[in-house]
């Protein structure tokens, strides 16, 4: 670098000048914390402004600057921080490029997906030269499958953009990188990457020296600085000083930038930016990065070495792989005296191919080590530039006295080393020492020379895991003979962790705060010890109920080595089930201690629960057992129910130092341990309040005092033989599994693919995986997940109580994880199918199947008896006594019911009204039996179903070994019952939504489509939407499958003979004497068709076949064929699917496709997070012309039957034949093409791409389950998040108090489309959710379904709540229903439907809040506004503060009445809602200003929806006359209906003017049509709620909860009919409408009709 530059930037012209380190200015500040904190802790102080979107594993960066600026942090320039979410990465890169043209200092913060999809936008950032930084958590690209964790094809991705990039291999170089890049970025005018690896340094929380405030300010300066010119071209075109960071967009000093050139100028402008711009910086980072020493002492390289001076041997690589190859270079040197050593590339642009060239001169050999894989291009990123440096250099060598590359080395032959290059760690595959040792060994002489290969896995195994991986493995080879030597493994494995170095590892479930844990107990040690700490966590992509992994790591000496640990000292399993799923014990040293989560209550019994080859490891090692009961710890100590499962591995907390030897090593007392980690919890959960402090910190201490240790261990005491519950034995295939037909395509074989990948995941052996072809196709059959068993994330579970049950089928609609099927048999039904498995498991029976009819009309006699709380079990059990005892004790039938018995076991049904009492009224003995039944393979144990059941039909109760057996037994029986009877369908026209629609989920073929088994929270809102859509479109599509078969082999067997008699037609068969001849010359030969044929041809001739007539009607009758058998059987051996999904990235990409379980029976497929309504249009055009060849065969072969068909005409007719002529018929035939996403896919990122496909007008349906909040990526603020919304991204602080913006409102948008469907649902009304699936699917035009889905993690409420808080949200107007259908009518009110909204009369709904008040019960009806809703949830709850009854004051007021005052009439006043406290005292709570703001956005919203749908109000004269007239006479009318009844109480309702049980309206009967009044038999109103939710105003509850007629005329009559038809118990009757000016009247009569 020239003189005058170095003395522009401020630098002596020596840059070495070498001083002792404790004279340096900032040597930093000692912290613990991850990559991602250590950006941001940077960033803050140094930067103005930042545009960001979320993206695994970038996103905590993103959520923890909008942090700071919602608390007012203030950076070195003394200005607050400016914070950006736009709605994508796209757009995040334009908002920050627009931040720095206007002269601030900008970042943005991204990964993966994230940068490729901002690519272009950096070349235009570097062409106007703007100056942010790009902090990049590098990830691995969706390439064949998603993965979120560490690969470094993003940041190659990018490499061509002339942003400059470095890489940093641990948090110190994290921060102290970031700082220099903007230092780098502002010198040379030019944007800068800085990446670390995803996970593995942006979530490792490491010790470091964080930068100071004081330091940064120094080093950086001010944005508006006005500095010197750092170089030539600069001075240019800005003279001898400019500001630090150029204003480019400025009214001021105003340009054009961004502009159009053409031939006569791009050229040069391109060009230009070498010279004058991008050959400075490699200058210009030299000395930023001797800058940065200078004040610090840290001195940082473009690339920087270890032990290489010496080497004849080098790894080099980047980012976190660096410092484990380093201890691996010390390992090798000590042990073995190989002379290695490593090379980290800091900065790859520009390629420091100086240094480079100096480093790797003379060196024998060079593995370059990269985390991504370029399979078509001749090399890898790094290894190509490397390769190219040494050429160049090798051609230097060539001329020395004339250099071709003077700023390189010139090399001989000799000097050059041999390059290796090796794809290491994609997706985080763990790098252990082993790799790396396999790289160097791979290099040496005796070593094998593999030029480009894999580390750490497996092609082919050296040892099969089985006979038929075996032959798999062979025929693999026999094709690819070669493929095992693209794998490379290492001789050895060692720890290489510091000798003094305590090594933890947990074992826990997702969702179970062992995560937490790990950080706080990282943290304590840190503070409380000043050990050096590594705390790793292992991520999986599902976020609750499947096994997790944590690493930590504490030493007094730095901890270097970054992979998972294999050796460690103590085992914490929070997880009581690890055994069964793990080697927990694996890499446990001797004398170690384990410590685990168990309910027993003795020693002996936590012992008897370890398996055999497990207690043996633990006496052969020395392992100290210990075991702590955290769950019910934390269940006593947990205020907040949903914190339960979450503060359990809190316990584990206190347990880990009461267990280990750690507080005796380092003298520590439990005061001064206890109180250092009450510090790490008010830092970790201060923010949300004293009492979750408090709450976990006694959580802490009793699991301090609480963790026993099994002193007593004997190999085999008290245990059952437990061996292979780790899986090391051949698991059997799962019932379900086995059912499953075999496919004839491999790749859909679900049989092939529990041999090959299912059946190791059982056994916790999925990180075995084979890279075979088929891992390489990245694809899963259907259902996979039915081979996946949830029993060991449960700790409880539901029990049904039959007699109990009213079969309102609440429980099996919104269990979202299709665990609690309900079913109704048939009395014959259920013991033919004992009989059967008692035939199966005993063999051939004598007695039993004859005696069991007999046995029948014995238990129907006690079912009409009185029950006496007996339940049908207990009948049937009455009934095989009886009818043994009718048999005269025959031993043999005795038996054989004994058998039966066993069979039957505890299986409960219940005689419930609907499908009993209703039935026996119309037809003795035709009434079934309800079964509500669990599925212990697929319950979570949410509790959801109990939640919503208010009949006390289901209880939770804790699961043990027993009722885990009686849950399978009970499970299994049901699998074998047969299916509901078609005479139990209580749905008339589904089609046209006559019925209950719910109950549709009783027909197993429907309930089951949707396997479960996957990754999804416990109590997901998002499944229990989809479950049923998928059962809505199987409801809807099985029974037209059904017909359009028999109609195909109706038509088939049709053309087939038309083929014949054409064919035969031309033959004269009359001719008797003929036929007599050839019958005679034949009589010694076979008698065929052909040859009587051929001889009466031969005899008489005949007429010509039209061989093209009979070429096409073959054909044509093999395509009916081929068509037939897709449907029936096809390659699956299932027939054709009902429907296909497009999954946009998000929750129910994650939880429904993470690798192997697959719970969906149709195609699936996921691309990227924007675009499944994109894809969803390409493949409904290409499913569409594959429905179009059916149709056309179908509809040829009509022509041809009925003589019509003529080529003329109809071939060009059928060449242009598509989904556009389809008649309704065919349509509805055509399985639908679904787009599934949330709220980011389809508010923001995706937005117009949904836009777009709405408009193309193609019947796509499209589901968004909007949550308000990002909430795979851990819950980031989006645009259809509620103002006041508290999320990450939108934080609370001193500047903002959550989400300032309104809600975005998708249904209106996809309304002003015109041509689209639209449906606003939720699970608190699923009748109506049905109903709009049904009018959308079958409408053939675009259809939006936006279904409000419960978040339980990120909004706050327990696992049970989604169904109360939908209710909640339905209730308060924050979320209306309503339905759009173009199909009624041009204007928005003849095709906007609210129905379904409470009180659509009313601004808001009320509701009675039931208190205390001096020990009675008293109610208050209240409105229910959103911050009603919003105090249920913790996403709120800081804009709330309880008021004690001492500063009560006149100035507060009602919020209701507060939101009528204008603003200036609200100072002074204070907004409150009533509530009641856990008392149930009445309780006032202050409402903050955004919530104020939310509630006044969401009923505008509502008014609007009202006027939109000419819903308003209209204001009726009261005629008080007739009023009186119609209460008298129906109060008459009542009275004498009940006292017809019988029970007398009519009297006292006549007299007390009360609505009577069976509530009647009189009226005057109207001249035209009959008029009878509806009536209701409320003593058999089983409480449904179906009626109330139906219109409120027409239905009421009374003092018992039972409902009765409040008012026939507030509503139109179909809603009578409606609730007639949905009424589970069947109690009311429509009656006949006095009003029928209704167009549409006479239907609903008819329909109305079988109801009275």
């Amino acid at each position: 670098m020239s003189k005058s530059i170095l003395e522009k930037i401020g630098l002596p012209k020596s840059a070495k000048e070498a001083r002792d380190p404790k004279s340096y200015k900032y040597p930093g500040t000692p912290v613990a914390m991850d990559g991602n904190s250590a950006v941001i802790m940077c960033e803050r102080e140094s930067t103005d402004a930042a545009g960001a979107y979320p993206i695994t594993p970038s996103t905590q960066m993103g959520e923890f600057w909008a942090d700071a600026a919602a608390k007012g942090h203030l950076n070195i320039s003394d200005k607050p921080l400016i914070f950006i979410e736009p709605e994508g990465e796209h757009a995040a890169a334009a908002v920050t490029a627009g931040l720095s043209m206007t002269g601030l200092r900008a970042a943005n913060f991204s990964s993966g997906q994230g940068i490729a999809y901002m690519h272009e936008s950096l070349y235009a950032a570097v062409g106007k030269r703007l100056t942010y930084v790009l902090n990049i958590g590098a990830r691995a690209m969706t390439k064949s499958t998603l993965n979120v964790h560490a690969g470094h094809d993003d940041y190659h991705a990018v490499d061509d953009t002339g942003f400059f990039q470095m890489f940093a291999k641990n948090a110190q170089h994290v921060a102290d990188l970031n700082i220099i890049s903007h230092r780098i970025a502002e010198l040379a005018l030019t944007p800068g990457i800085i990446a670390q690896d995803g996970f593995l340094t942006t979530h490792l929380i490491e010790s470091f020296l964080l930068p100071e405030r004081e330091l940064i300010k120094e080093y950086l300066g001010r944005p508006d600085d006005i500095i010197k010119t750092p170089t030539p071209a600069q001075e240019i075109i800005y003279g001898e000083t400019r500001r630090r960071i150029p204003e480019l967009w400025d009214v001021d000093n105003p340009v054009m930038a961004g502009i159009v050139q053409n031939q006569d100028s791009y050229m040069q402008s391109v060009a230009a930016q070498r010279p004058f711009f991008f050959d400075h910086i490699q200058e210009l980072a030299d000395h930023a990065f001797e800058e940065y020493r200078q004040l610090t002492g840290r001195l940082y390289k473009r690339v920087m070495t270890y032990r290489a001076d010496d080497a004849e041997y080098l790894i080099l690589g980047q980012g976190s792989l660096v410092p484990s190859a380093e201890v691996v270079v010390d390992y090798l040197r000590e042990t073995r005296g190989i002379k290695v050593g490593v090379v980290d590339l800091v900065m790859f642009r520009p390629f420091p191919a100086d240094l480079l060239g100096e480093i790797l001169k003379g060196k024998k050999a060079v593995t370059v080590l990269e985390r991504l894989d370029q399979p078509l291009a001749v090399d890898s990123p790094i290894t190509r530039e490397v390769r190219s440096v040494l050429n160049k250099c090798i051609e230097n060598g060539r001329d020395t006295k004339h250099l071709a590359y003077p700023e390189l080395s010139a090399y001989s032959i000799s000097d050059m080393p041999a390059i290796y290059s090796g794809s290491f760690g994609m997706g985080s595959r763990d790098l252990q020492p082993e790799g790396i040792i396999g790289a160097i060994e791979n290099m040496l002489p005796d070593g094998k020379h593999k030029k480009n290969f894999y580390l750490s896995i497996d092609f082919i195994r050296e040892i099969p895991h089985s006979p038929k991986q075996k032959a798999y493995q062979e025929s693999i080879v026999d094709s690819y003979p070669h493929v095992k030597e693209l794998s490379v493994r290492g001789s050895e494995n060692p720890n290489l962790m510091p000798r003094d170095a305590v090594t933890i590892r947990f074992h826990s479930v997702g969702g179970w705060g062992a995560i937490t844990t790990g950080k706080n107990l990282a943290m304590t040690l840190y503070e409380l010890l000043g050990y050096n700490i590594k705390a790793n966590p292992k991520y999986g992509s599902e976020k609750k109920g499947q096994p997790t992994t944590y690493y930590l790591a504490a030493s007094s000496e730095p901890i270097r080595i970054n992979c998972e640990y294999f050796f460690v000292d103590v085992v914490l399993s929070p997880d009581p089930n690890v055994f069964k799923h793990t080697n927990a014990l694996a890499g446990l040293k001797k004398g170690g201690n384990f410590i685990v989560q168990s309910d027993k209550k003795t020693p002996e019994e936590v012992w008897a629960e370890i398996p055999q080859q497990y207690q043996k490891v633990i006496i052969d090692k020395d392992i100290h057992v210990f075991y702590i009961d955290g769950f019910k710890i934390a269940r006593e100590e947990a205020t907040d129910p949903e914190l339960q499962l979450r503060m359990q591995g809190i316990a584990f907390q206190g347990a880990f130092f009461a267990a280990s030897p750690l507080m005796e090593k380092s003298g520590l007392s439990e005061e001064k341990l206890l109180k250092a980690i009450e510090e790490q919890l008010q830092h970790k959960f201060g923010s949300k309040g004293q009492r979750v402090v408090d709450d976990n910190m006694r959580v802490v201490k009793r699991g301090f005092d609480e963790v026993y240790e099994i002193k007593h261990k004997v190999l085999g005491d008290g245990t059952k033989d437990k061996a292979g519950s780790n899986g090391l034995a051949q698991l059997p295939i799962p019932k379900m599994m086995k059912e499953m037909p075999q496919s004839e395509s491999q790749l859909s074989d679900i049989h092939r693919f529990w041999e090959q990948t299912g059946n190791f995941y059982l056994r916790g052996m999925g990180n075995d995986n084979l890279t075979d072809p088929f891992i390489g196709m990245s694809v899963m059959p259907a259902l996979s997940s039915t081979f996946r068993d949830m029993t060991g994330i449960r700790f409880e579970h539901p029990q049904w109580i039959p007699n109990n049950c009213t079969a309102c089928g609440d429980c099996y609609t919104v269990c979202p994880d299709t665990a609690i099927p309900g079913l109704v048999s048939e009395v014959s039904d259920v013991f033919d199918t004992l009989v059967k498995r008692v035939k199966k498991n005993h063999g051939k029976l004598e007695h039993l199947p004859k005696a069991v009819r007999k046995m029948e009309g014995h238990v129907r006699d006690l079912f009409a008896s009185s029950k006496n709380g007996a339940t049908v079990n207990d009948f049937i059990q009455h009934a095989i006594d009886k009818t043994i005892a009718d048999a005269d004790q025959d031993k043999e039938l005795a038996t054989e019911f004994e058998w039966f018995k066993e069979e039957l076991g505890d299986f409960n049904f219940a005689l419930t009204r609907p499908y009993f009492d209703v039935h026996e009224k119309k037809e003795k003995n035709s009434g079934g039996l309800f079964s509500i039944t669990i599925n212990p393979n697929t319950c979570k144990g949410c509790m959801e179903c109990v939640q919503v059941c208010n009949d006390n039909a289901l209880i939770k109760i804790p699961q043990t070994e027993g009722s885990i057996v009686k849950l399978n037994k009970e499970w299994d029986l049901w699998m074998d019952l047969p299916n509901t009877p078609q005479k139990f369908n209580r749905i008339d026209d589904l089609e046209e939504k006559i019925g209950p629609l719910e109950t549709l989920l009783l027909n197993k073929d429907a309930y089951l489509n949707f396997a479960s088994g996957d990754g999804a929270c416990l109590g997901c809102s998002e499944k229990s939407v989809v479950h049923l859509f998928i059962a809505t479109v199987e409801s809807l599509m099985q029974p037209r499958i059904e017909k359009h078969v028999a109609y195909l082999e109706e038509l088939t067997g049709k053309l087939e003979k038309h083929i014949q008699e054409k064919l035969m037609h031309r033959i004269d068969l009359s001719d008797s004497d003929t036929m007599s001849r050839i019958v005679t010359e034949m009589q010694n030969s076979d008698l065929t068709m052909a040859e009587i044929t051929r001889r009466l041809e031969s005899e008489h001739g005949g007429e010509p076949i039209d061989q093209e007539w009979l070429r096409q009607v073959t054909q044509l009758l093999a395509q009916l064929k081929k068509l037939q058998w897709k449907y029936s059987k096809g390659t699956t051996g299932k027939g054709r699917s009902n429907m296909g999904m497009l999954n946009a990235t998000g929750c129910t990409s994650v939880w429904g496709s993470t690798w192997p379980f697959n719970p969906y029976p149709f195609p699936w497929a996921n691309h990227l997070f924007q675009d499944s309504t994109s894809m969803a249009m390409g493949i409904f055009e290409g499913h569409m012309a594959k429905m179009a060849e059916g149709f056309k065969a179908i509809r040829k072969a009509e022509l041809e039957l009925e003589g019509k068909y003529d080529a003329g005409t109809h071939d060009d007719y059928f060449t242009y034949f598509t989904w556009k002529h389809f008649t309704d018929k065919e349509w509805l035939l055509c399985p639908p093409v679904v787009s599934l996403g949330g709220d980011g896919a389809m508010y923001d990122i995706g937005f117009q791409n949904l836009s777009r496909m709405m408009a193309s007008g193609k019947p796509i349906k499209v589901i968004v389950v909007d949550t308000q909040v990002y909430s795979n990526t851990g819950g980031q603020a989006c645009t259809s998040g509620f103002m006041g919304q508290i999320s990450d991204m939108a934080q609370y602080g001193k500047v903002w108090k959550g989400k300032s913006e309104p809600r975005k409102e998708i249904g209106l948008i996809a309304m002003a489309h015109r041509n689209t469907y639209v449906m606003q649902g939720t699970l608190a009304n699923t009748s109506q959710m049905i109903e709009g699936f049904i009018d959308g699917l079958m409408t053939k035009r675009p259809a939006l379904f936006n279904l409000y889905t419960t978040c339980q993690p990120e909004h706050g409420v327990g696992d049970d709540l989604g169904v109360h808080q939908a209710k909640l949200a339905v209730e308060s107007r924050a979320y209306p229903i309503f339905r759009y259908n173009p199909d009624l009518g041009l204007k928005v009110q003849e095709a906007l439907d609210l129905s379904g909204n409470p009180a659509i009369d009313q601004v808001w709904p009320t509701y009675d809040l039931k208190y205390l008040e001096y020990g009675q019960e008293r109610t208050m009806s209240l409105p229910m506004t959103f911050a009603d809703f919003a105090l249920t949830e913790a996403r709120f709850r800081k804009h709330f503060r309880k008021v004690p009854r001492s500063a009560w004051n006149d100035n507060m007021m009602q919020l209701v009445d507060f939101l009528e005052l204008e603003e200036s009439e609200r100072e002074g006043k204070f907004p409150y809602i009533w509530v009641v406290d856990r008392s149930q005292k009445l309780s006032r709570v202050l409402v903050a200003k955004p919530i104020v703001d939310s509630c006044e956005e969401r009923r505008d919203f509502w008014l609007m929806l009202r006027d939109l749908a000419g819903a308003e109000p209209k204001p009726q004269e009261e005629n008080l006359e007739e009023k009186i007239r119609n209460e008298v006479v129906g109060n008459i009318a009542q009275g004498l209906m009940q006292m017809a009844g019988g029970n007398g109480n009519g009297l006292k309702h006549m007299a007390l003017g009360q609505p009577a049980t069976a509530d009647v309206m009189v009226e005057e009967k109207p001249s035209e049509g009959d008029y009878l009044a509806p009536w209701l038999e409320t003593e058999e109103c089983t409480s449904c709620d179906e009626c109330i939710r139906l219109n409120p105003n027409v239905f009421a509850y009374n003092e018992n909860n039972k409902a009765y007629i409040k008012n026939p005329k507030a509503g139109p009559y179909q809603d009578l009919v409606k609730a007639a038809e949905k009424c589970t118990a069947g109690v009311i009757h429509p009656g006949l409408p006095a009003d029928r000016a209704a167009g549409d009247i006479e239907k609903w009569i008819l329909r109305g009709e079988k109801y009275n």
